[in-house]
Order: structure tokens, then C-alpha cells, then sequence
């Protein structure tokens, strides 16, 4: 009896041992379960259509801390698997790689974009090839590395791929002319321009191009002639319906009325936007850049300052109806607009009225951060004589990205201002 005992307590010893082992407490190889956040990651894995996707990736925005988050977490998780087992499909690398472009996490979005460009290789899918290397050039593009978009291009363009990506290549070209032109090979990217409309027959999409590269390289008036001529191609086009071709004659004229505005034409600029509004008067675009392009030139001030608001009431109208189909989150009003208004308000030396808008426009996030509005608001409290303000408002401003050339002179400008700033302040 004793010895049965014996045994059975060993026994038993030995279940339990079992039963800690079987609990995980003793077993090294029995694998982790992923934590929420990993396997809310691995879900996107499952939107394999382009609404799904969207959705997925809006819901992954909504908080963008936490988005952040998500992203860094994924890239770990990227870094942790082995070549051959990654932890994302096509689907889920396409949403992340979205979602890190939007939250400017360049090195995250640059990994997400090289993993979608090799799976879709290995797919041979000639879409979702587009969409890998589009994204790419797009991530290399907005973060000014032209050489990089080349890169890319050249790439797409020597690949003899599927049937839609040899479809795409003039269009890839498109993209290549312009990297090239914003390196300063405003020659070379204009002698490529030739080849394509050679190539089209002087099509007039390829035709904008080289109006594009013309502006690009300073040559207004070149440009100007050039998209001029595009306008006429356009009326001569018997192939597009009316609607298409209202809306591409509308873009080429709105992008003449920016043309005269650099050459410093107003008047001929003010014509462009007035028969657009004309045609067009619920685009809030027009009216604000009218309502700007007046006020900055310090002409039609009453009259700029109602277009500017009607512009805000028009783009509020228009996202409350996105909002309401779901397509948007939230409804902010537009940041350029209320810088649009703070500077109206300021030509009109209603400086009190001009500081609110402005300051809202500069404390948006994604859209006010513009060398321009922080220039204004500084204008504003230098008017209201918050010298202290307007110092840290130029300090902020100087700390911008240049958006377009007209910004290297507003740089310059900006920092004699803030010089003499200084000086006063000191005197004080």
C-alpha cells in the first residue's frame, strides 16, 4: 500500500508538472499570441477591394496618434518576420503604406511601398504593379527626391511588363519629364516633352506638359502661348464629350490665370478666375483665388472679402456633404481660405478682425503649415503692435518648407523683417 502511494504521489507530480507545461509556463516553443493591436494589424490583411481598403485605412486615420503608433508597430513587425513570411498580404501593405504617406512617416511608407512593389511583381499583376510603383514615385515626390522619382520611372519604363503597365508608360514618361524639370533639366525634360508629342501627334494632354515645363523652368510667356494652344486643341477635339472637355478647358484656364498672376498681370489674371466663376459659381476655389489675388494687389477689397466668404460657406457646405456620405471625418474649414480672409481683413486695416482667422489658419495641423500664413499673422500682430508675437511668428514661418518658388523671395523678405524686428524689440 505504501509503495502504491508512493507511486501515485509521483504520478501526480508528474501530471502537474505536465499540466504547468501544458499552460505554457514550461513550454519555450509555443508561440505568443499577438496582441490586439498586431492582430487588428493582420486584419487589413482581409480588404481585398478598394472600398474595403479606403475604409479600413479612414478608420486607421481617425486618431492619428494612435495611427502613428500602429504604423511603428507594423514596420516591427515587417522587421521581426523572416524574408519569406512576411506579416502582410498585398492588401494590408497597400493600406499601410497609404496610411504612413498621410502621416508623413517617409521611412515607414518607403518599406510598406518597396514590399507592395515586390508582391505585386511575384502576383504579375498589372494593376496592382501600377499601383505599388505609383505609390512610390508619389512617397519620393512629396518629399522632394527627384532623383529617386527618375529612378522609379526609368524603372517602370524599361520593365517589360503586363499589358496595362506598357499602356501606362507615355504616362510614366509624364512623371519622369517632370522629376527631371524639377532637378533643373528644364532642356532635357522639354527635349522628352518633343518625343511624346511627336509620338501623340501634338496631343493636347502632352501638350500641357510642355507648358508645365516651360513654367517650371521660368519661361512664362512661353507657357502661356503653350497653354493657350492647348485650349484651342481642346475646342478642336471632336472625340471628347462636352462635359470632359468643360472641365479640362476649365483646369488649363485656371492654371493661365496663374500664369498672368506670375507675370504679374493681374488684371488678365482677375479675367481667367471672373469668366470660371461665370461658368462655375459654386467652386469655392475661383472665388477665393480671385477674392486673393485682389486683396493682395490691394484692389476690389469689399468686394474680395465677400467672395473669401462665400468660398468658406462653400467648402464647409460641400465637406458637411461628404461627411454625411461618409467620405470625410470631420468638417474644419480650409485653411488657405481663412488665410485668404485674415489678409482681406488686414488690407482693409481691420487688424483686430484679420488676427482670429489668421491664427485659426495657422494652427491647422496638415494645411497651415505655410511660409505665407505665418507671414500674415506676423503681419498682423507687428499692426497690432505684439512685436513679441510676430518675432515668434517669422521664427515659425522661416521654419516652413518652400511650397512654390514664389516662396524663396517670401523667404528673404521674411527674414529682413524679422531682423528688423529684432531690432526694434531690443530698442524697447
Amino acid at each position: 500500500m505504501a509503495g502504491y502511494l508512493r507511486w501515485t504521489r509521483i504520478g501526480l507530480l508528474a501530471a502537474g508538472l505536465l499540466l504547468l507545461a501544458g499552460t505554457g509556463a514550461g513550454r519555450a516553443d509555443e508561440p505568443k499570441k499577438a496582441s490586439p493591436l498586431r492582430e487588428s494589424l493582420l486584419k487589413l490583411n482581409g480588404a481585398t477591394t478598394e472600398d474595403t481598403q479606403t475604409a479600413k485605412l479612414r478608420e486607421l486615420l481617425k486618431d492619428k496618434e494612435k495611427a502613428k503608433k500602429a504604423v511603428a508597430e507594423a514596420v516591427k513587425m515587417m522587421k521581426e518576420a523572416k524574408e519569406d513570411e512576411k506579416p502582410f498580404n498585398y492588401n494590408g501593405t497597400a493600406i499601410l503604406a497609404r496610411a504612413a504617406l498621410i502621416l508623413r512617416e517617409t521611412a515607414a511608407a518607403e518599406r510598406f511601398y518597396e514590399h507592395q512593389v515586390d508582391l505585386a511583381t511575384k502576383l504579375k499583376s498589372g494593376p496592382k504593379i501600377l499601383a505599388a510603383y505609383e505609390g512610390l514615385i508619389d512617397l519620393n515626390w512629396d518629399a522632394k527626391r527627384y532623383a529617386e522619382v527618375v529612378e522609379v520611372c526609368e524603372k517602370l519604363v524599361d520593365m517589360k511588363g503586363p499589358m496595362e503597365v506598357e499602356n501606362a508608360k507615355p504616362f510614366i514618361i509624364e512623371r519622369l519629364v517632370q522629376a527631371k524639370a524639377k532637378q533643373g533639366k528644364i532642356d532635357e525634360a522639354l527635349t522628352m516633352t518633343k518625343g511624346l508629342l511627336e509620338l501623340t501627334n501634338d496631343a493636347w494632354y502632352f501638350l500641357q506638359l510642355k507648358g508645365w515645363v516651360q513654367r517650371e523652368g521660368g519661361k512664362i510667356d512661353d507657357a502661356i502661348t503653350t497653354y493657350a494652344d492647348v485650349l484651342e486643341k481642346l475646342d478642336a477635339d471632336k472625340n471628347l464629350k462636352d462635359d470632359a472637355k468643360g472641365r479640362i478647358k476649365d483646369r488649363v484656364q485656371y492654371t493661365l490665370s496663374g500664369l498672368y498672376v506670375e507675370k504679374k498681370d493681374v488684371e488678365k489674371g482677375a479675367k481667367q478666375l471672373q469668366e470660371l466663376i461665370k461658368r462655375n459659381p459654386d467652386s469655392a476655389t475661383y472665388k477665393n483665388d480671385l477674392g486673393f489675388i485682389w486683396s493682395d494687389n490691394d484692389l476690389n477689397l469689399e468686394e474680395s472679402e465677400k467672395l473669401i466668404k462665400e468660398a468658406l460657406e462653400l467648402d464647409v457646405k460641400e465637406k458637411k456633404k461628404l461627411k454625411e456620405e461618409g467620405k470625410i471625418d470631420e468638417v474644419k474649414e480650409n485653411a488657405a481660405y481663412l488665410d485668404s480672409l485674415g489678409w482681406v481683413l488686414f488690407k482693409q486695416k481691420k487688424y483686430k478682425e484679420a488676427l482670429e482667422p489668421l491664427k485659426k489658419a495657422s494652427l491647422d495641423e496638415d494645411d497651415g503649415a505655410h511660409l505665407e500664413i505665418w507671414d500674415h499673422l506676423a503681419d498682423c500682430y507687428m499692426a497690432l503692435g505684439d512685436k513679441k508675437n510676430a518675432i515668434a511668428a517669422w521664427e515659425k514661418a522661416l521654419k516652413m518648407d518652400d511650397i512654390s518658388k514664389r516662396d524663396g523671395e517670401r523667404r528673404r523678405k521674411v527674414s529682413e523683417k524679422l531682423k528688423k524686428a529684432r531690432t526694434e524689440a531690443s530698442k524697447d
